[in-house]
């Protein structure tokens, strides 16, 4: 991209912070209206301070810190709790975030090759968690660790083989399995209060109450869980056994009327290592009614097709795009965060002309995913996609590399949040905490005719 451009960008961002608009404000005081110039801007930003990773799980003990640190994790106070968003009704400037599976980092064999994770806290309980943001801070209310129906905390170690092989340490001593463990990704408020949850094992959905208790989580058909203290039925349809390794379901979004709940895949299903998956932009839409969250029922299964890797100049390869979360603003309608290497864009997914391929007889074969674009040959329709927000406009003002947490606060402004990986991994250094940012838009999320 020419100099030029990116100079004209610091300049307008510079201009948004001499006038104080990048300042924190009052949340309930927020434009309504897409920026003239068309460009998006940064209103705010919120940075959870330095916190002790027992305030997100109170049940955690003393010696699980200890024994993180000799694991490998050191520093206990960064956190996640970014990987969703949802705001408070009634509370403008309060809401709900989410941790995602834990602490975890690639474990690196003798060969000097990545084949699994390391969890050094391996008793971290996903959690859900109320925040407050004030001034420019994210201010901890509660925590709300997920349990079992015996209202024993949950873990988030993988569930089976089929997940990614797990270990206490870079020693190479591996850890059990975990059938009950949740990556949690997606939240939701229901119409009564409680909570959806999509998360990537399975993938699942899961219905948890307000002190969360798991009352139901909706697998794949034919995936097995043996021992799981909660209720499991196995609706989804079995295609999802298919999803590629820590590529489940990632966000998920309940249409304004509460009855209806889509949930999107992270990534298109299929091997990237065999030749007709390596450039698949082709990614499955679940729709569930949820009028009876705890009897949900699959209604609909869309498609859509995510940008080509060109839209991201760092992205060495189509696989690095991914969705990660998701809002439904009208029925039909969902705007979707798109991410890349150092990018990020929004996305909004008309699905009222998609088609349904619950009926299709290849619906649990990924034949769509080998035609990939060519899906006229099918007479299938994929969702028709526009984009409204592309990062490099607030590219000095916002962290791009794994934003997780999608909020629509109004027409014209999002809150967006990271997910840190609790400050661990290559780059972080054990210094990259939560945030939030609050972005106004520069186009409209309805087309102007």
């Amino acid at each position: 991209m020419p100099v030029h451009y990116y100079l004209s960008y610091f300049i307008f961002s510079l201009l948004l912070v001499l006038s104080g608009q990048a300042q924190a404000q009052d949340l309930s005081a927020l434009p309504y209206t897409p920026n003239e110039s068309g460009h998006a801007s940064v209103l705010a930003t919120f940075v959870l301070p330095p916190t002790n990773i027992i305030e997100i799980n109170p049940n955690m003990e003393l010696d699980s810190l200890e024994l993180a640190a000799r694991n490998g994790y050191p520093n206990p106070s960064i956190p996640g709790i970014g990987s969703a968003l949802v705001p408070i009704p009634l509370k403008p400037s309060e809401f709900y975030m989410m941790t995602d599976r834990g602490v975890n980092f690639d474990y690196v064999n003798s060969a000097g090759k990545v084949n699994g994770k390391v969890f050094p806290m391996p008793k971290f309980t996903p959690a859900i968690v109320h925040v407050k943001l004030e001034q420019d801070k994210i201010v901890l209310v509660r925590s709300i660790p997920i349990v079992d129906s015996q209202e024993k905390p949950v873990t988030g170690l993988s569930n089976n083989k089929d997940d990614e092989t797990i270990y206490a340490n870079q020693s190479g001593e591996t850890l059990k399995f975990n059938p009950a463990g949740l990556d949690v990704e997606a939240l939701q408020l229901l119409p009564d209060g409680k909570f959806l949850i999509a998360e990537e094992y399975g993938p699942s959905v899961a219905v948890v109450d307000q002190g969360g208790k798991i009352l139901v989580r909706y697998v794949p058909i034919g995936k097995s869980y043996e021992g799981v203290n909660y209720p499991i039925k196995a609706i989804l349809p079995t295609i999802y056994k298919e999803r590629r390794s820590n590529r489940g379901f990632e966000n998920l979004s309940i249409t304004p009327d509460g009855k209806m709940a889509y949930v999107t895949l992270q990534s298109p299903m299929g091997d990237v290592k065999e030749k007709e998956f390596k450039n698949s932009r082709l990614v499955r839409v679940l729709r569930l009614d949820i009028t009876q969250p705890t009897d949900a029922k699959v209604t609909g299964m869309l498609v859509l097709l995510q940008n080509s890797k060109s839209a991201y100049p760092e992205a060495d390869k189509q696989k690095d795009l991914k969705y990660s979360d998701a809002i439904a603003f009208e029925q039909d309608k969902l705007l979707l965060l798109e991410r890349a290497t150092k990018k990020v864009k929004l996305m909004v997914a008309d699905l009222s002309n998609a088609t349904n391929l619950l009926n299709h007889p290849a619906v649990n074969s990924l034949l769509f995913e080998k035609e990939g674009e060519n899906l006229e040959k099918l007479a299938i329709r994929p969702a028709q996609m526009r984009e409204v927000f592309d990062s490099r406009d607030v590219f000095f003002n916002i962290d791009t590399d794994k934003l997780e947490g999608l909020a629509l606060l109004n027409p014209a402004v999002v809150a967006i949040s990271n997910d840190n990986d609790f400050g661990v991994g290559e780059d972080n250094l054990n210094e990259y905490p939560s945030k939030v940012w609050l972005v106004r838009l520069g186009k409209s999320l309805v087309p102007i005719k």
